[in-house]
Formats: C-alpha cells, sequence, structure tokens
C-alpha cells in the first residue's frame, strides 16, 4: 500500500513536466457488484502513435475468480486521448464481504511528450452479496413540461432495500449531453433524487425550458456514493422534448388495451366502440396551449367525439399503463386536453354532453407518428356499465380515472 502513496505523490521528478500533457485516470474510485465496468484513462492530448500503458494491480481478491480483466494494459491508438479497460464480475457465488482491488499505472511508461499525472492509481470495490445498488429504473425516457425520473434500490440478491432515513443521491449531467442546464432544462430543487424515509425509490425532478434542434439531449448521470455501487442503469438519456404539439389529422386504428379489458377484467368487450380508418380527428392550432377539434367520423367513436369544439392544454398528469403489465408499472406524462364538448355517455341512444379532459401523447418509431389518446372522463351506458357503477363507489376524479380506454391513431400524411 506505500508504494500506492509514492506513485500517486511522485508523477515526475523533471520540473518540465508540468507543462506537459497528463495521462490520468478518469476516477479513484469505482465500485462493481455483478457485471463490468470500464476504466478510462485520459490523455490531455492525442498520442502520434500506438501507446500501451501497462499497469500493476495489488488485489485481496482472485483474478479470473472475483474478476476478470480484458487486458493488462491500457491501449492509446495514434490519433486518441482515451483507452479503456473492462473489469467483470464472473458468473457464479459471490462472497459475502467485498473487496477491493488498486491498479496502479506504470509512471515510466508515459510517452515522450507527455508525463503521468496525479491521479494514476484507482480503487475498484468488489460488492459483496450484502451490498446496496442504486440505479435508474429505466435507460431512455423523455421530458416534456416538467418530469420525474426514478432511481431505485435493492440488493445484490435483487430483494428490496429500504433506507432507514431519508437519502440524497447526487446527479450530474454527463459531458456527452448537448442540453444546457439553464437554456434547455433545468432541476427543480435539488441535483439528487431523493430516497423518502423506509422507501427503495425516490425521484429527480426536470423542468423543460426550451427546445432546441440538436441540443436535446441530456444525460443525468448517478454520482458514487459510499455505501451503494451504481447497477445496471447509472445513466439515463432524456431527450428534451417540451409539450406534445398534437396538430393535424389522425386516422382511427385500435383500441389497443381491450385484450387488457377481456384478460383482466373479464369483460365482454364485444359490444365496445369499433371503427376504421377512415374514422378521423383533425386537431388545428399553432399552440400546444389552444386548437380546434374536428371530427369526421362514421364508426361508433361518434358517439364521444360528436361535435367540433374548442380544445384547451390543462396540463400534464402520470398515466400509469396497466395493460403493459410488469414491475414496476409503465408510466408516461400524457397531455390533459379540456373538450369544450363530449359525450360522455360514448352511445347513440344516450346523451349527456358537458366539457370533457382527454389525454394524449404522441408515440414515434422511425417515420411513423401514433397518436395515443386516453379516454377517462367518461360515463359509459352502453359498455362498461358495472365497471362505472363499481368506480363510483371510489374517490376518483373523474370516475374512471383507472378504467380508462386506450385508443391508436396514426398522422395522416397529406
Amino acid at each position: 500500500m506505500c508504494g500506492l502513496f509514492f506513485l500517486a505523490a511522485c508523477s515526475s521528478d523533471d520540473p518540465q513536466s508540468s507543462t506537459l500533457p497528463q495521462i490520468n485516470i478518469e476516477k479513484t474510485h469505482y465500485s462493481l457488484a455483478k457485471g463490468s465496468i470500464e476504466v478510462k484513462l485520459i490523455a490531455d492530448a492525442p498520442v502520434s502513435a500506438d501507446t500501451e500503458i501497462p499497469f500493476f494491480i495489488y488485489e485481496n481478491a482472485n483474478e479470473n475468480t472475483d474478476y476478470i480483466l480484458s487486458a493488462n494494459s491500457f491501449l492509446l491508438k495514434a490519433g486518441e486521448s482515451e483507452a479503456t479497460i473492462t473489469i467483470t464480475r464472473p458468473e457464479g457465488e459471490i462472497g459475502e464481504n467485498s473487496t477491493e482491488l488498486t491498479l496502479n499505472l506504470d509512471r515510466n511508461a508515459a510517452p515522450k511528450g507527455f508525463h503521468m499525472g496525479l491521479i494514476n492509481y484507482t480503487t475498484i470495490e468488489l460488492m459483496g452479496k450484502n451490498a446496496t445498488i442504486v440505479s435508474f429504473t429505466t435507460k431512455a425516457d423523455l421530458l416534456t413540461m416538467q418530469s420525474d425520473f426514478k432511481i431505485r434500490l435493492e440488493k445484490l440478491d435483487g430483494s428490496t432495500y429500504r433506507v432507514k432515513e431519508a437519502t440524497d443521491f447526487e446527479v450530474e449531467a454527463d459531458p456527452s449531453s448537448t442540453a444546457v442546464e439553464g437554456v434547455h432544462y433545468e432541476f427543480v430543487g435539488k441535483h439528487a433524487a431523493t430516497v423518502p424515509r423506509n422507501k427503495n425509490e425516490g425521484t429527480v425532478s426536470i423542468k423543460f425550458l426550451k427546445k432546441e434542434e440538436g441540443k436535446d439531449r441530456l444525460v443525468l448521470r448517478l454520482a458514487e456514493k459510499v455505501g451503494y455501487t451504481l447497477g445496471s442503469n447509472p445513466t439515463i438519456t432524456i431527450t428534451v422534448q417540451g409539450p406534445y404539439n398534437i396538430s393535424g389529422t389522425w386516422a382511427f386504428k385500435s383500441i389497443v388495451n381491450q385484450e387488457w379489458w377481456a384478460t383482466n377484467w373479464y369483460v365482454d368487450t364485444s359490444n365496445f366502440p369499433k371503427g376504421s380508418s377512415e374514422d378521423q380527428i383533425t386537431f388545428t392550432g399553432n399552440s400546444y396551449e389552444h386548437y380546434t377539434f374536428t371530427p369526421k367520423i362514421q364508426g361508433d367513436l361518434k358517439n364521444y367525439f360528436d361535435s367540433a369544439c374548442s380544445v384547451t392544454y390543462q396540463g400534464e398528469r402520470n398515466e400509469k399503463y396497466e395493460e403493459v403489465g410488469g414491475y414496476p408499472l409503465t408510466t408516461a406524462n400524457i397531455t390533459v386536453l379540456e373538450f369544450e364538448q363530449v359525450n360522455v355517455n360514448f352511445s347513440a341512444k344516450n346523451i349527456s354532453n358537458r366539457k370533457a379532459v382527454v389525454g394524449f401523447r404522441i408515440l414515434r418509431e422511425g417515420n411513423t407518428e401514433t397518436l395515443e389518446c386516453t379516454i377517462y372522463d367518461y360515463e359509459p351506458t352502453d359498455f362498461l356499465e358495472d365497471i362505472y357503477d363499481m368506480f363510483l363507489s371510489y374517490a376518483n376524479k373523474p370516475v374512471m380515472l383507472e378504467a380508462p380506454l386506450r385508443l391508436h391513431f396514426t398522422r395522416v400524411v397529406k
């Protein structure tokens, strides 16, 4: 261990070395529970020829049993300034206790014109089976007006870990981000995800400020925290989009949660609304805040969207997608629009026209755009009558908040 301090303290005896570009390891500490991590070497300038930088490992663990190295040196390729090696935990039984590796660069291996910086070493903590892992719950997401991005804590064996007191996990914008804090987005409150006492999940909240072409990528990275190791999603890539603008004409495709109603609620869906691609809806407007809505519908959707009307933006809500299944439930922010008039009975026979709110978001896959329409403000009389009667005893507003119809429309390209 004395060798470690000697190497770290003595980067060069040459007084001119302070003017030379340095070679350092990116971080002084890494932690690894399972899977693999990359250890990065960074030079202040590109090297002129392929250069190997060997390193030595001081360990309380066994190579190929407790860890596997991808190489025994960093290879800086000509014209490049970064190199990585990978350290992997083998599949199999992991011991109870954590152990530590120390990786020291060969301080004599700096190529001509460079010198070793002070960060010429790093420690890698191989976590034991009692390790606590912190990770974002997803690899990618979308920032609309304001969004919460979730982290989760668990033990290495997959069991839940709950904090004994409210705990902050700092997050930072990765240098690979193109969006700029204070210009395109801002943090709401702390630059951290807070996990409340006795909970295993927390959120960091981001607010949209501005959409700019080419500057819409935000990569949030969890910072290292003593006592925790980063899991499979140490970062989350966020597309800075802003509010959905649903202007245009959309053709009906399907009710995408109809099968969920049949299999999970044991509902006879034969009397559900039917339609075709000839059933189209148009939103006209220059802003996401106001539209004129014009339906051109022959099928059953006309029993809800029964007339042209004005539509006003009401904000966003976080929608749960129970039909997707799995744990945790898939959620997404949807735009809430208030229609001046719809027939909430969703019926040709029974008419009850009033204002109602409907949720929307746009799904993109390649060049195809799908408008997702979530109808949860309705009082059906021709189908789902029993479900509506049941939810009347709940405190939900609207009544069918947890019992929506999810419709898909495709954009009509003219």
